[in-house]
């Protein structure tokens, strides 16, 4: 088996969820640990980094440099834990930094107001009002930063592949389920998947190194490897001399990994 992510609210359960399945399936489990990885990577707080990921995102910022950094070192840290398959994560967004994987179980959580709100006032004491003002403030925080990120409702059931729900379904319940699922053919962890999931870590390695250059970072570049050959596009401004194609090879080539680069980049003339 390949790569489960769990999605859920804030307080529904998904940790709990996601280490009874982990241990159901000999898996190892990933949570914050991924903010933290990528928060080295850049160099930054993991607290700062964990705020712009889940900070309310509008349409001016949603390509800043620093913001699409930090979405790109948190799916490169994860990418490296997923390489080899046979994992569960919960986290914010991990079926949409992982989408378009083979054998990738996405599993919606959900879990009645009335139970998460109780956990959220045993937790920080608060009273009834604030406990749901709080857990309806990150819900919707989430959705938005995932709305404008990438254009889809976090709610929508077609982006999962089981939605499960606590209100009629213990936490033993779930994980059964989850795990029966997970059994499936399409979720087997094949030589092809494996391939597939290597050159996904490798592409993430590659976007994460133009990200992080000083002189790459404010470009929409988009990396795809294939068995080594790293394929480079976006839509960038022509600058004199060829410096920045020059750039992008040179940054790109020195990622371990790589042994060719190829550039299918569309310039354009930002002064016509």
């Amino acid at each position: 088996m390949a790569v489960i992510c769990i999605c859920r609210g804030s307080r529904s359960g998904g940790q709990a969820m996601a280490e009874r399945l982990a241990a159901t399936l000999g898996y190892p489990i990933l949570g914050r640990e991924v903010i933290q990885q990528a928060a080295e990577q850049l160099g930054v707080s993991a607290a700062t980094l964990e705020a712009k990921m889940s900070d309310r995102p509008t349409v001016w910022s949603r390509f800043s440099s620093m913001r699409r950094a930090y979405v790109v070192a948190v799916q490169a840290a994860l990418a490296e834990q997923a390489a080899s398959g046979n994992l569960v994560y919960h986290g914010l967004a991990g079926g949409l930094l992982l989408r378009g994987l083979p054998a990738l179980m996405c599993v919606r959580l959900i879990a009645p107001l009335q139970s998460r709100t109780k956990v959220v006032m045993d937790e920080f004491g608060m009273d009834v009002a604030e406990a749901e003002r709080y857990i309806r403030h990150l819900d919707e925080s989430r959705a938005r930063w995932v709305k404008v990120m990438y254009g889809e409702d976090i709610m929508d059931p077609a982006l999962y592949d089981l939605v499960l729900n606590l209100e009629t379904m213990s936490v033993e319940g779930t994980c059964a389920v989850a795990a029966r699922t997970a059994e499936q053919p399409e979720f087997t962890l094949t030589d092809a998947v494996r391939d597939r999931l290597d050159d996904f870590r490798l592409s993430s390695r590659v976007r994460l190194a133009m990200a992080g250059d000083p002189d790459l970072r404010s470009l929409e570049l988009e990396a795809d490897a294939h068995g080594g050959v790293a394929v480079i596009t976006g839509h960038v401004p022509l600058r004199t001399g060829g410096r920045t194609g020059n750039r992008i090879h040179q940054v790109v080539r020195s990622v371990p990994g790589v042994h060719e680069v190829r550039m299918k980049v569309d310039w354009f003339d930002p002064y016509p």
